[in-house]
């Protein structure tokens, strides 16, 4: 038995410390899937159903419980589910029921009360509940924290005003939450085209009977409101919510502030780029023509280098965080960012920007697979789709569509996550599909869309002659094919295709950056392309944990990872030693406590030189401690044990017919050829000689004035050994000397055994061999960056063209509806007296039939769910 608990243990070890293992643990799912902090583990589970006592519907599903929130997941895909953290829940009551074993009450800050209905053994219900108890005890602490967070969220003040009867009522002492640069700037898009009030009162409306913001119940209906577009002012908050920001910035309050202070004044290379970008975030929009826009900007995306260092800053940040800080304040962009950055889009926003490139080669293949007319036809014009659906991925389509329509997409982005980009990106090929059929170069291909993007708002039939279908406009229909053609993309099917061709993406990378570092190396001596390219393997081999695509987390060598380089390259660097040591500090020549790949290549490169002088004095700098060109009694006996160390594995081998330039290994030294004789020497003997040697002509330390002149006395007297300490210098401390690099030269010329070493086998003795694992190195590794660098070379100057005219366009067109704006401000604060009224009209729900909601079942609609239990 115990032999079996060894090997599980093992076994389990392997798993859990392999980088390349794919598997998932059950937490890794369980902070996925509801978006939740990275400390969060799941702890119990059970069967459950849930129902609110407001509401004739009950849903049976799962409810999962971690150290801070309580999840609720329905057994209909998503037809109800809730993410509630502990601190906002009241109380919590056993309920009286007949039908289950054991049921529960549970009142939510808000005032809302849902009942929870347990399946399973009594034990599993009681370890469950006793779980539960256990966790809202050691919450409560965080509860007072609770009213300063809830004060920044819009929804608290909406329904504080909107019920001025109501318990709720703070009207008169509630602030207004901080909120976006729409606020001070005006949000993108006409309110009155947008129906914004309507869509508010909606809101307010389902917030009233379903919870808000933490506390908040997620039915098919919340998922209509978002499909249908977000109000302005709710926007932000939605966005958190949905992305799970919110759980972040609840777990880490304050957080962000006292990361300014830490960091107040420090610069970095990360915010020397961001610097060059402030004034490239959305130039169209006005809050970044000014000081506040840009400032806001500045801090948060500063604040995120400084916390994720890894990261720093990457290309195309700015234009999401400055999308974002339109409708969020910085906190709650900041914490935004990070959830994009670590779980909704990992490796997007990276040093070598895995993620958006793996996701490129995912979305050829689902074009391919779906429009493989299209696709062939792209092949054969040698059109690069990269080029042009790289910047919808990493901009989110912020920076492709005009903003109105790209925060729609957002809505729905942070709601369902990443296959929203590929549903999206799928839908526009096809509709602009008859058109592209018939281009035959990128610039062409780049001008179709560009004006297929500015058109979004148009009629999509514009010559029909049903009323109806006149009204559908391009962007409604862009959505409906989106998520009921493309519907049947799932982030199953994404998944599946990411670890299909995740290693070639990999490879790409790994393959493009070995290039180019070894083409920025210097002072390579002797080496060969072969040879640099064999040490940055074995280089990165030991420094790395995980695949160096994925981006490197170190780019220093410590002395641990060094010793484990060396043992690749050399059997003699199999234990730890000084010569090691020495060796190391050498080669660190800005003193970082770290080597380069620079670092080492030169370091090689001045070992594996076969000049025999050169050899020599190399060595002897080794432990020439201070540089003054001597090295003491100390010195001398760690020199010899530096090459007792190399040496202890080797022997010299002369053969009579000619000489054998390889140094052997004692432990497989081969025979020679026959008809060869072999002498053999041991290193052993050639260094005791050399110990010899070096006191016997080593230099006393006369300090000046001293009489101290005696000769050594030859340390192979006859005299008694107490004499030799009295008497010979060389033996004792008392009276130091030290040997120079002439005299170390001379002693080491006087052996053979040592000349040859010196000569040849000190180099040789370091193989520079492929490492095992490496890169295989293919003619379609290049595919993946050659084609993006030479493509976007070639098509660089028609985009920079075509982009600044959109931009013109862009500021065009917010001129006209400025000034559309300006000439309905009275029509529109005649209605907005209207609007005032909370109540949701009759006309309001006219937004949630819209085609925006396709693929968005009600479970009401279709009766899907059985009614109650009797």
């Amino acid at each position: 038995m115990s032999l079996l608990s060894t090997i599980r243990n093992k076994a389990a070890a392997l798993t859990l410390f392999d980088p390349n293992n794919e598997r998932r643990s059950r937490d890794e799912i369980f902070r996925q899937t509801y978006r939740l902090p990275t400390n969060s583990t799941l702890q119990a589970s059970i069967s459950t159903e849930f129902s609110i006592e407001s509401s004739a519907l009950y849903f049976p599903g799962k409810l999962l419980l971690s150290e801070a929130y309580l999840v609720f997941d329905s057994i209909e895909s998503r037809s109800c589910y809730f993410v509630m953290p502990l601190v906002a829940i009241r109380r919590v009551e056993r309920l009286a029921s007949k039908t289950y074993l054991f049921a529960l009450t549970i009142q939510t800050l808000h005032g809302l009360k849902f009942n929870l209905q347990f399946v399973g053994l009594r034990s599993q219900i009681e370890h469950f509940c006793d779980q539960l108890k256990q966790n809202l005890r050691s919450n409560v602490s965080d509860m007072r924290l609770l009213r300063k967070f809830l004060s920044t969220l819009y929804s608290e003040y909406m329904l504080s005003d909107m019920s001025p009867t109501g318990p709720d009522s703070k009207r008169d002492s509630m602030a207004v939450p901080p909120g976006g640069l729409g606020q001070i700037f005006k949000y993108p898009g006409d309110a009155r085209k947008l129906r914004d009030k309507s869509k508010l009162r909606l809101w307010a409306e389902y917030m009233r009977d379903h919870g808000r913001n933490l506390t908040l119940i997620r039915l098919p209906t919340f998922q209509k409101l978002i499909r249908v577009g977000l109000p302005t002012r709710l926007r932000g908050e939605i966005w958190e919510l949905t992305s799970g920001s919110i759980y972040l910035r609840l777990a880490n309050p304050n957080l962000y502030q006292s990361l300014q202070k830490e960091y107040a004044g420090r610069t970095s290379l990360a915010i020397e780029e961001i610097e060059k970008d402030l004034n490239r975030s959305l130039p169209e929009y006005p809050a970044y023509q000014s000081e506040e826009g840009i400032e806001r900007l500045r801090r948060v995306l500063t604040m995120y280098s400084w916390r994720n260092e890894s990261v720093g800053y990457c290309q195309a940040m700015n234009i999401v965080v400055a999308a974002l800080l339109i409708y969020m304040s910085e906190e709650q962009a900041f914490w935004c960012l990070s959830m994009l950055c670590d779980q909704l889009l990992p490796g997007y926003y990276s040093q070598t920007m895995y993620g958006t490139l793996l996701d490129q080669r995912v979305f050829e293949a689902l074009v391919e697979k779906t429009m493989p007319i299209l696709w062939e036809h792209l092949v054969k014009s040698d059109i690069q789709l990269s080029v042009v659906s790289l910047p919808w991925f990493l901009s989110l389509y912020v920076n492709s569509m005009p903003l109105t329509f790209a925060f729609r997409v957002l809505d729905v982005f942070f709601l369902e996550g990443p296959k929203v980009l590929f549903q999206i990106g799928l839908a526009i090929l096809r509709i602009n599909g008859e058109e592209l059929l018939d281009v035959s170069d990128d610039g062409s291909f780049i001008s179709i869309l560009k004006d297929y993007f500015s058109r979004l708002g148009d009629s999509a039939h514009p010559t029909s002659k049903n009323d109806k279908l006149r009204e559908v406009t391009k962007f409604q229909e862009l959505m409906v094919v989106a998520f009921k053609e493309f519907s049947v993309i799932t982030e199953d099917i994404i998944t599946e295709q990411r670890q299909k061709h995740k290693n070639h993406v990999l490879d790409g990378i790994e393959s493009f950056a070995k290039r180019t570092q070894l083409r920025n190396l210097h002072k390579t001596g002797h080496l060969s392309q072969t040879d640099l390219s064999n040490i940055y393997d074995r280089f990165f081999q030991a420094l790395q944990s995980a695949r160096l695509g994925l981006g490197p987390t170190k780019t220093l060598m410590d002395m641990e990872s060094f010793q484990i380089f060396m043992q690749g390259i050399t059997k003699w660097a199999d234990e730890p030693h000084d010569f090691l040591a020495r060796l190391f500090h050498r080669w660190d020549v800005e003193l970082r406590g770290g080597l380069s790949l620079q670092d080492v290549v030169t370091g090689l490169g001045s070992i594996m030189e076969e000049d025999i002088m050169n050899s020599m004095a190399y060595f002897f700098e080794l432990y020439d401690e201070d540089g003054d060109g001597k090295v003491d009694r100390e010195g001398i006996l760690q020199m010899s044990e530096g090459l007792l160390y190399i040496t202890r594995r080797l022997t010299t081998k002369k053969l009579l017919e000619g000489e054998d330039k390889s140094p052997q290994f004692t432990s497989n030294s081969a025979s020679p050829p026959p008809g060869q004789a072999e002498a053999s020497v041991d290193y052993l003997s050639s260094i005791s000689a050399f110990i010899r040697r070096a006191f016997e002509y080593a230099t006393p330390d006369v300090a000046e004035g001293d009489a101290y002149s005696e000769k050594l006395i030859p340390v192979d007297s006859t005299s008694s050994s107490n004499n030799k300490v009295k008497a010979n210098a060389a033996l004792d401390p008392n009276h130091p000397l030290h040997i120079t690099l002439p005299t170390f030269r001379m002693v080491v010329l006087a052996d053979e055994a040592l000349e040859h070493f010196f000569a040849h086998d000190f180099a040789a003795s370091m193989k520079l061999e492929p490492a095992k694992g490496t890169l295989r190195e293919k003619g379609t590794l290049r595919e993946l960056f050659d084609s993006l660098v030479s493509d976007s070379m070639r098509v660089a100057g028609e985009v920079k063209r075509r982009i600044d005219e959109m931009e013109r366009q862009a500021r065009e067109q917010q001129a006209r509806e400025d000034a559309a704006a300006a000439r309905t401000s009275n029509q529109q604060q005649q209605d907005d007296d209207d609007d005032d009224d909370d109540n949701v009209r009759e006309k309001d729900r006219d937004i949630l039939t819209g085609l925006e909601i396709e693929g968005v079942v009600d479970v009401q609609d279709r009766n899907r769910l059985p009614s109650r239990p009797a």
